[in-house]
């Protein structure tokens, strides 16, 4: 999914806001570093942490040397670190996402595509065989070296942080970020929409969205409980998007909508997927629109609309 400005922004200050660690986190079972090597480690990545502001190659050579090192540290230290990379790889995005929103960059994009194949995955390797303009092949280089994926949808292309490089952490950092980064690996490895279409089946969206409530539910203190709201797909799940709507349009009344039969099939299965005693306002709620549904030959009616107007309040961004 392209994110559009608002929502990037949104996310930026979430990431810039949130540097303390949550009071209530479980707690690893990791063991901790040796005093000694645990402050070296985190004074040598605050240092470049400080460095970053100014200098891209020092925010390269933080996130390599956490790779590398976050072994050494205990859990706080590991969480603090980990959530710290994150804040500045958001920062270094939008910059670098600016240089890329240029006719220059994309034309350079789409030409190497083009000779690659559009039908081809765009990879860094592959693109910098292809790339002729020095420029381009100096920025898409910077963005492989800062940890970021090469995305594109409706003709645009532009980074996205790669979390699947966040997945070496997990074994160090509190429980409520290892869980953070399986949502994000996600969410980076297969993008839930492209070109205004959803681009995952429905019952991995409604599976993703359970996921994400699970964390809410979970770690309501955790430090990216926000960010995970901004991520939640409330939106998605109840009315679908431009290009994949939940519901159609009767061609002789354009006054009705009924429900795809698709999007039907994957509630069901959800609750019926359901272990007893499960608290979920997501679950929930489909259960109360699909009785209203089975009532009304499966259109979209203000009860419907009224239902799903609420868990849309319940999961807002605050």
């Amino acid at each position: 999914m392209r994110w559009k400005q608002p929502v990037k922004l949104g996310l930026l200050a979430i990431a810039l806001g949130c540097t303390a660690i949550g009071s209530t986190l479980t707690t690893s079972t990791t063991l901790a570093a040796p005093v000694p090597a645990s402050k070296a480690v985190y004074h040598q990545f605050q240092t470049y942490r400080t460095e970053a502001v100014k200098s891209t190659e020092s925010l390269v050579k933080a996130r390599k040397y956490l790779m590398n090192h976050i072994d050494k540290v205990g859990p706080w230290q590991a969480t603090l670190m980990t959530l710290q990379l994150e804040n500045m790889q958001n920062v270094k995005l939008a910059a670098v996402d600016y240089q890329m929103y240029t006719e220059q960059f994309q034309q350079a994009i789409s030409q190497a595509h083009e000779e690659l194949g559009y039908e081809q995955k765009v990879t860094y390797s592959r693109l910098l065989k292809e790339i002729k303009d020095p420029a381009a092949k100096k920025l898409l280089q910077e963005a492989s070296d800062l940890g970021f994926k090469l995305e594109t949808s409706e003709g645009l292309y532009y980074p996205i942080i790669n979390y699947e490089i966040y997945q070496k952490f997990k074994p160090f950092v509190k429980a409520d970020i290892a869980a953070y980064i399986d949502i994000m690996a996600t969410e980076s490895n297969q993008m839930t929409t492209s070109d205004g279409g959803i681009i995952i089946s429905w019952n991995e969206l409604i599976q993703r969205t359970l996921e994400k409530e699970a964390f809410l539910n979970n770690f309501p203190n955790s430090n990216r409980t926000s960010a995970v709201k901004q991520w939640i797909s409330v939106d998605y799940l109840f009315y679908g998007s431009d290009n994949t709507p939940a519901y159609d349009w009767y061609t002789d009344n354009e006054e009705i909508r009924t429900i795809d039969p698709e999007v039907k099939k994957a509630y069901e299965k959800a609750l019926a997927k359901r272990e007893p005693n499960t608290e979920s306002v997501i679950l929930d709620t489909m259960e109360k629109i699909l009785l209203v549904l089975n009532q009304n030959n499966d259109e979209l009616t203000p009860e419907v609309r009224a239902i799903i107007e609420n868990v849309q309040q319940q999961f807002a961004p605050e």
